[in-house]
């Protein structure tokens, strides 16, 4: 069968629903989409929170809690204790099916009575602020990263020890300011670099030590942009610059960002992988517009964060671990034929439903189940009812018009400024609440335009650890905690000037979007679909010329 062209409802614009698309929905047994990709990445989003996290209360032991849902909130929130023990029963909650009304309505209903999991922190020792994580150690602000020990205010990083501010990075250690980065020891301010050690200022490098402010190298030792120098006159010129100081950090991002527009730029990083489109993809095949693809991954389309052995699904974000048919989720880690879902672990069969995590399968409408099957809006049912009313319910919601799409944003649990959608679709506030979206406001605070911070670390007193600082950017308060202060001297980095959050957004900017544009290769003209849009400054190569021009 030929591709199709669709119209987004949302934007109008069109959008190729390909073969391979229309014979995976027919086999899940759902309708053409309506949106376009980026659309239902949107919406997905909508419903994911990471980092804006507050203190609260749990609602069934009253004791203290770090909770993703803001206080005065309508939802039961209940401790990772308590939500994870024996002492209340999520089929407790279950209900009937009203066929006078529509399934949406019903579902967000049951999302606002049944308790819901502060956050998503499991085994974590002695890590409380952290969420969408598993297996930390001593760690402060990690948002998506796992196995990490005394790290701070990164996100999706893997298997790092003593690191800070760093973004989808692994197996790190001694690092700061990291983005895409992998193997690296002591290094601050790289991106896109692997197996480099006693580094600063790099982009694009591999199996590089003692190297600065350096582009496209390749197993160097005492290179200063791009050039080799004896080690004493490398140690020299890294003195020179005063990277100790606020100010010298400043000037050198500042000709670090002009001087790697001297080089070309790769067209996508994409390694070891076959008949693939998008970037940031690792031993894959057949995988058509996906982003950050960690494999073995196969047959996929529309993946946004992904893989470790996912397969034949589509339209997906932070999903993967043995996970296979999977439509329209996020979130959903080691499982079998989910559609519709977020935060599903570990089950299979399971439509439309939310917080579904351990050994569940045949699931339809649920939340916060664990161990269960043959429930429908968490009621439990035997399977000849089960399956009966899962084919009345399908053909009312093709009715109404709910079947096929994601529920709606306005019934995220969560504002949309606190959601992964803020990120990558941002709206003002207006443009939100004009929606019928959710809005937090944060509280403000006078407390003026904070202490003057030392634009030296070794001019940093240990009193500073008692001052509410202000973000010179976006002006909210943080303070510093005593290991990061140690971090800092340790790694002669100077006191950030902008608050965790901000820091966040600024290292979220830096990496391409996740979108691809059609141009040519700027050396030899050959077509390539890349993250580079073609208004970009960036001087972009295919991978043949990109290769060739590396040292």
């Amino acid at each position: 069968m030929p591709d199709l062209k669709q119209k987004c409802k949302n934007t109008g614009k069109a959008f190729v629903v390909t073969e391979w698309e229309q014979e995976f929905l027919k086999k899940m047994g759902f309708p053409l989409p309506v949106l376009s990709p980026d659309e239902r990445l949107k919406v997905r989003l909508a419903h994911r929170n990471e980092r804006s996290i507050y203190k609260d209360k749990c609602d069934f032991s009253g004791e203290s809690i770090i909770s993703i849902y803001a206080p005065g909130n309508p939802y039961t929130v209940y401790s990772q204790e308590v939500w994870w023990g024996d002492d209340w029963d999520a089929k407790y909650y279950g209900r009937e099916y009203d066929f006078n009304r529509p399934f949406f309505e019903q579902f967000y209903e049951l999302q606002i009575e049944v308790p819901r999991l502060a956050l998503m922190n499991t085994k974590a020792e002695n890590s409380e602020f952290c969420n969408t994580t598993t297996s930390n150690k001593n760690c402060y602000l990690v948002f998506g990263g796992d196995y990490n020990e005394d790290c701070m205010y990164s996100i999706f990083n893997m298997h790092c020890k003593d690191c800070s501010d760093l973004y989808l990075s692994s197996e790190c250690e001694l690092c700061y300011e990291l983005i895409d980065c992998e193997k690296c020891y002591n290094c601050r301010y790289l991106q896109n670099c692997n197996n480099c050690r006693d580094c600063s200022f790099l982009f694009e490098c591999i199996g590089c030590s003692n190297c600065a402010f350096c582009v496209n190298l390749r197993n160097k030792q005492y290179y200063f942009l791009n050039k080799k120098y004896s080690k004493e006159e490398y140690e020299k010129k890294i003195r020179g610059l005063n990277l100790k100081s606020r100010s010298g950090v400043i000037e050198a991002k500042k000709e670090f960002k002009k001087y790697r527009l001297k080089f070309p730029h790769r067209y996508a990083h994409i390694i070891n992988s076959e008949n693939v489109t998008g970037d940031n993809i690792v031993n894959a095949k057949n995988c058509s517009n996906c982003f950050t693809v960690w494999g073995p991954a196969e047959d996929l389309k529309d993946i946004f964060l992904g893989g470790w052995n996912l397969k034949d699904s589509l339209s997906c974000d932070h999903v993967g671990h043995k996970g296979e048919l999977f439509y329209e989720s996020m979130a959903c880690v080691g499982g079998f034929n989910f559609a519709f879902c977020t935060f599903a672990w570990d089950s299979h069969d399971v439509y439309y439903s939310d917080s579904i995590l351990a050994n569940c399968k045949n699931i339809f409408g649920c939340v916060g189940m664990k161990k269960s099957e043959y429930c429908i809006l968490n009621k439990q049912y035997s399977r000849d009812e089960y399956e009966d009313l899962r084919k009345r319910i399908i053909a009312h919601m093709k009715e109404t018009g709910e079947w096929g799409y994601f529920y709606p944003m306005k019934y995220s649990p969560f504002a949309y400024n606190e959601t992964a959608a803020q990120d990558y679709f941002p709206k003002t506030k207006e443009e939100a609440l004009a929606e019928g979206l959710k809005w937090h406001d944060e509280e403000k605070k006078e407390i003026g335009s904070g202490p003057e911070i030392p634009d030296n670390i070794e001019d940093v007193e240990d009193d500073i650890l008692r001052k509410t600082l202000v973000c010179e950017k976006s002006g909210a308060p943080y303070k510093l905690i005593e290991n990061e202060l140690k971090f800092y001297r340790r790694m002669n980095i100077p006191v950030p000037h902008f608050a965790p959050e901000t820091r966040n957004r600024i290292r979220f900017n830096k990496r391409n979007p996740a979108k691809i544009w059609k141009r040519k290769c700027d050396k030899c003209g050959a077509g390539v679909a890349t993250s580079y849009s073609p208004d970009r400054p960036e001087t972009v190569f295919c991978e043949e010329c990109y290769l060739e021009a590396v040292d």
